[in-house]
């Protein structure tokens, strides 16, 4: 590979972008903190050093030069999207081979940036209404259970990406997503004889599980990483919670609609 002394701006965007694309998708802090140290070394930079939490990243490197360069980048976005995550795997891993420069690896990891601005969409929609169904079954439900499940979770999940567009607050989206899952099979119910609810608001609820980021949070916290194990964790329940509010909101409307009051 040859070294681009002239891009020494595009390389320390190329690693900003890298672990910021890891972060904000799901991806581990410590993935995201090797990422920037193969990226690194791959562009022929000494002295590679980095720091991430699920809010931001540090960075720091001396070129060729012997000039020290250090960045801070903070990340807002919070999702799940394990694509964004493999595919900026795969162009660092060309890096760490010599096969990319930085001004080559910067321009595909816009590419996987564009990429990301489009991941929400019907394809969510139809995976969470897939794997709703899948669980309706595990919850001993049937296939009237499992296709109703089908179809809360993808109006769930549509509701919440309309509502993500409207306001980006994550707390909302859950707190919708629970009222909904918990409110509509209980209406369906009414209307389909024999429905088994109880299987059915199981199978929805569980697309919005904050399951990767529990898992974040175990793994950094055996890693050694408090910080970004914490984060992760309160983060999860923090969801939870949300999720659950939602439910009880809906069981109060149900039992007003119902006549019983609260």
């Amino acid at each position: 590979m040859q070294t681009e002394t002239a891009w020494s701006d595009t390389e320390m965007e190329a690693l900003q972008l890298a672990a910021q694309l890891i972060l904000e998708n799901g991806g581990e802090t410590f993935r995201a903190e090797e990422t920037v140290r193969r990226m690194g070394e791959g562009f022929g930079l000494n002295e590679v050093e980095s720091f991430a939490v699920p809010s931001g990243l540090f960075i720091s490197y001396r070129t060729e030069e012997g000039k020290l360069e250090t960045s801070v980048r903070r990340v807002h976005k919070q999702g799940t999207n394990l694509t964004i995550v493999d595919q900026t795997n795969h162009i660092s891993r060309a890096v760490a081979a010599g096969k990319l420069g930085a001004s080559e690896a910067y321009i595909r990891l816009r590419e996987v940036a564009r990429l990301q601005q489009k991941r929400l969409g019907w394809s969510a929609v139809l995976a969470a209404g897939i794997c709703a169904g899948g669980f309706a079954f595990l919850f001993q439900g049937t296939w009237l259970e499992a296709l109703t499940a089908l179809a809360v979770a993808a109006a769930t999940q549509g509701a919440c990406l309309l509502m993500g567009k409207v306001h980006e607050s994550w707390i909302l989206s859950d707190i919708l997503g629970g009222f909904m899952t918990a409110l509509l099979p209980v209406l369906a119910g009414r209307w389909i004889p024999g429905l088994n609810t109880e299987a059915v608001i199981a199978g929805a609820l569980m697309p919005l599980v904050p399951g990767v980021a529990m898992t974040n949070a175990v793994q950094d916290t055996f890693r050694g990483d408090m910080v970004s194990g914490v984060s992760h964790g309160v983060s999860a329940l923090l969801t939870a919670f949300m999720i659950a509010g939602g439910a009880l909101l809906a069981s109060a409307v149900l039992r007003i609609l119902a006549g019983g009051g609260i």
